[in-house]
């Protein structure tokens, strides 16, 4: 399993006004790419570079991480999960939503 961090979300404390989710979806797709051309037998996407990190996160960041998931779902070849940091009740909330297999 390795994890496959996506960058700062709408939503996160440190999120930059001039960043655009394709932005941070294109990021994620190429190091799903590049995890799954080196043999990976699982992914975590999860929202590493959400700093500082909250005990309880935004609404719209549990819903941009949704978005990156539900873009890179047809490209993912292997079992994969999801995380948010910090907040397991968002993490369910989130791994229901995309039929992750793990969470």
């Amino acid at each position: 399993m390795h994890c496959c961090i996506c960058g700062r979300c709408r939503g996160d404390p440190l999120y930059e006004k001039d960043a655009t989710m394709g932005e941070v979806i294109e990021n994620a797709a190429r190091e799903l790419q590049a995890l799954q051309e080196g043999g990976v037998d699982g992914i975590l996407i999860a929202n590493e570079f959400s700093l500082p990190y909250e005990k309880k996160v935004s609404y719209v960041t549990v819903a941009a991480m949704g978005r990156i998931v539900g873009e890179l779902k047809k490209e993912i070849k292997v079992p994969f999960g999801v995380n948010i940091v910090s907040n397991p009740l968002a993490t369910i909330d989130l791994a229901a939503a995309v039929e992750a297999d793990m969470g």
